[in-house]
């Protein structure tokens, strides 16, 4: 069963204008949104943190989507985002940031989420703008949006030449 990102992200696990020293303290961050929404337990941040250790969640244009492994199915109460956005950005590797997207995840209820992401991941300036918007409304409109905005259309040539 696929779930929809507006079924599992609420405004209020968004936190913008925020800062962080490291991606560790930024996991922390975005784990802690995770926590007190109810999502995951405590143990879960910690997995977010081991398996980041082992490979970066770093997916380019700004974004991070720390999470845990498969054996940590039990501290997640249920699935959910939360979001962390670091206007300054936070070093995560060789990039930077700004956006750390928290994904708690039972089963495959997050393929639909991730597909939205995917989206929003291909607009570099779409990310520029939600990782410094002071707004958290326009970082859930835009992920959680059913519809992608339309693609410019090629022009056609006329119909009806004579």
């Amino acid at each position: 069963m696929t779930t929809r990102a507006g079924e599992v992200l609420s405004e209020s696990a968004i936190a913008v204008g925020l800062s962080a020293a490291d991606r560790s303290e930024a996991i922390d961050r975005v784990g802690g949104i995770l926590v007190g929404e109810g999502l995951v337990t405590q143990g879960y941040v910690t997995a977010m943190q081991d398996r980041e250790a082992i490979i970066s969640t770093y997916l380019g244009n700004g974004i991070a989507l720390p999470h845990g492994t498969g054996e940590t199915q039990d501290t997640i109460l249920r699935t959910g985002l939360a979001v962390a956005q670091f206007p300054e950005g936070v070093a995560w590797g060789d990039d930077k940031a700004r956006l750390v997207i928290g994904l708690a995840a039972r089963s495959e209820e997050h393929i639909g989420i991730m597909s939205r992401l995917a989206g929003v991941l291909e607009d570099a300036e779409l990310c520029e703008r939600l990782g410094r918007t002071a707004n958290p409304r326009e970082i859930y409109e835009a992920l959680t949006s059913e519809a992608e905005p339309p693609a410019p259309r090629p022009a056609r040539r006329n119909a009806h030449s004579r």
